[in-house]
């Protein structure tokens, strides 16, 4: 969808989103959870999907830059490719690279790396599984949303958040190595110089409005990672120290959500196992439920009073199971 769209250029930039906020969206109302655990035991189909969708990636990102070479795009068409590419940053570059950071190996570190320079965000490689992970559902995690806040008021407190968390997290990791916060193996700086490689780049392939074009779809891309972390967790409150159970991640079991994010709804059981691959995480029965996919849930998250009338009710009252 994404390669039509920035190939076709105009109003095709919004046929991503139509698609999958339009057609999937509704079509997801009606389906029903798909809970089968059972899985296909092979790895390595698995990992070759996480590694073409980065090629993929990276690849829109060159055709994207050459049609900038070409002149192809007025201002406007290019800020409405920006939107189909964003899209695909975040729906899929950003999805990607929280699956390969959560694995081991220096490739597979890169590769996370390469995508979140893609979608300009330095901080999540640092938070993710060093706060997130370990704090969620409690004060000390920017990730998670708290009972009766909304989207927008959350995705200003976790950005703002999750920035200084990372960069004051890399400055302790690299004093104890004795080296100072700006040196080379400061994760956050790794990430951001990649980011601004590519922002020349797109300034060199299409001046003003192709570094404008970047800087958008790095936006919507983070804009769509936030809203999947809002939805994940809203309201499940946890103490530091009580361990991670199933009832502090929301889960969606529909199908869509699960075959375009690799399994990333199935978000209850990806907790308690944070190394566990994709596609051999489990529907748990003690997870709460959101009433329909990742795709619809953003018409409820964009509208506080619907949210909060929605989801409030539906969150768990006890633990007890």
């Amino acid at each position: 969808m994404t390669l039509i769209a920035i190939h076709k250029g105009g109003w095709w930039g919004l046929l991503p989103w139509g698609v999958v906020f339009g057609l999937i969206a509704l079509i997801e109302l009606f389906l029903p959870e798909h809970t089968d655990n059972r899985h296909d035991e092979d790895e390595a189909l698995p990992s070759g999907i996480l590694v073409l969708h980065l090629i993929a990636h990276y690849g829109l990102l060159s055709y994207w830059a050459i049609l900038f070479v070409q002149g192809r795009y007025q201002p406007w068409e290019a800020l409405l490719s920006a939107m189909a590419i964003g899209f695909n940053a975040g729906a899929s570059g950003i999805v990607i690279a929280h699956e390969m950071l959560h694995r081991k190996g220096a490739f597979w570190q890169f590769g996370a790396k390469a995508l979140l320079a893609a979608a300009g965000n330095p901080y999540f490689y640092v938070t993710h599984v060093r706060m997130h992970h370990r704090y969620v559902g409690t004060e000390l995690d920017y990730s998670s949303a708290r009972r009766g806040e909304s989207f927008y008021a959350f995705l200003g407190r976790t950005v703002a958040g999750q920035i200084r968390w990372a960069w004051n997290a890399e400055k302790e990791r690299l004093t104890r190595k004795g080296l100072g916060v700006w040196s080379v193996q400061n994760y956050f700086l790794q990430v951001l110089g990649g980011s601004l490689l590519l922002l020349g780049a797109f300034w060199g392939a299409g001046g003003l409005w192709g570094a404008a074009a970047f800087i958008l779809q790095a936006l919507i891309a983070n804009f769509l990672l936030e809203y999947v972390n809002y939805i994940e967790h809203y309201g499940l409150a946890r103490r530091v120290e009580e361990p991670i159970r199933p009832w502090h991640s929301w889960e969606s079991n529909k199908y869509f959500s699960r075959f375009f994010l690799v399994d990333l709804s199935r978000h209850a059981d990806h907790h308690l196992h944070g190394a566990k691959p994709y596609h051999t995480l489990n529907a748990l029965e003690k997870a709460p439920r959101l009433p329909t996919g990742y795709a619809g849930m953003l018409y409820l998250a964009l509208i506080p009073p619907l949210w909060h009338a929605v989801m409030d009710k539906r969150i768990p009252t006890s633990t007890d199971g």
